[in-house]
């Protein structure tokens, strides 16, 4: 028998604790617990799902609490489930009960109703988000997304003579929002 690797996320550090997802999945056997901190919908930017993807071995078994721990979409969380199929592994969610492992169509079918449930979460949430922005915007109290590029840092590193692509891999950020931070 292999061991078992635990996953958690949850969205964000303000409000929630990844603690109480890490206790249970060690209460359930997981030997080591992976976690991301983001949004499930979308498998991007998620490293520790991606290290714990990659170091799945024959026998071994993923473990997560509930389904859109892993992700909010049924092509994403099929996606999962292949990978660690593709391993000789075994996915298991604890809540509900669903264990695959490739050979059995029913745990695929309940993967793809769990995930349609995320993706269904997914647009209620978006939903409700613009709702919030479109209300916050009635009131004049929309601010919009916080700025995360300092332009007058893209135009000091211009200023030194660095190109639109050095600047880009100096800040960690794509060409276009250096042209942009370039052009305000």
């Amino acid at each position: 028998m292999g061991k078992t690797l635990g996953y958690a996320r949850i969205s964000t550090n303000e409000g929630q604790d990844i603690q109480s997802q890490k206790a249970r999945l060690e209460e359930l056997g997981a030997v080591v617990v992976f976690h991301d901190v983001g949004n499930g919908s979308s498998l991007n930017g998620r490293d520790q799902l991606e290290a714990v993807l990659r170091l799945l071995e024959p026998e071994d078994e993923l473990l997560a609490l509930h389904p859109d721990r892993l992700a909010r979409d049924t092509g994403d969380l099929l996606t999962i489930a292949k990978r660690v199929v593709e391993k000789k592994a075994i996915l298991r969610i604890h809540d509900p009960a669903i264990s695959f492992d490739g050979s059995d169509l029913m745990g695929e079918v309940l993967l793809t109703v769990f995930g349609l449930v995320g993706s269904i979460e997914k647009h209620f949430i978006k939903a409700r988000q613009r709702r919030g922005i479109e209300a916050a915007k009635l009131r004049n109290a929309y601010k919009g997304r916080p700025a995360t590029i300092d332009p007058d840092e893209v135009k000091a590193l211009r200023a030194k003579g660095m190109g639109a692509s050095a600047i880009a891999r100096e800040m960690n950020i794509g060409r276009a929002s250096v042209y942009r931070a370039l052009a305000a």
